[in-house]
């Protein structure tokens, strides 16, 4: 009995060390006023992250980074009729890009895999440069 106890305990802890780290972490991003609310996000590597964005404003908006490492990247957002980006000082895509129209919400998921800070930014004409940017911050 001793040794079936001892056998299904270290299952147990082998099974949760090789488990992957599943639950992500949650951010929720608001934009209003030309800001993005909170400015600033650290979150670490390998780690699943849920960011869901609110735009509480009067007119659309994006959340961009240029250049990430990241895997598992996916969005949940509406597509945002007339939404065109490059005219915020973009010449080709973001690797991380969520567009979210007035009033409404979206959903970005992605895991970084590498340490750094990251600009990210609104690509709407104008935007970044009336203060639409922050920084994430990959630990």
């Amino acid at each position: 009995m001793k040794k079936l106890l001892i056998l299904l305990l270290l299952t147990s802890v082998t099974l949760a060390a090789c488990s992957p780290q599943a639950t992500p972490q949650l951010i929720t991003m608001e934009t209003n006023l030309m800001k993005f609310q909170p400015a600033m996000i650290e979150v670490k590597v390998g780690q699943p992250v849920k960011m869901t964005m609110r735009n509480s404003d009067s007119v659309d908006h994006d959340f961009s980074i240029m250049e990430i490492p990241t895997s598992k990247i996916s969005s949940t957002a509406e597509s945002v009729a007339g939404h065109d980006m490059g005219s915020g000082g973009t010449a080709k895509e973001p690797q991380l890009h969520i567009a979210v129209a007035m009033g409404k919400s979206g959903t970005l998921e992605f895991t970084p895999t590498k340490p750094g800070t990251y600009e990210f930014f609104c690509t709407v004409a104008g935007h970044k440069e009336a203060g639409m940017k922050g920084t994430l911050v990959v630990k």
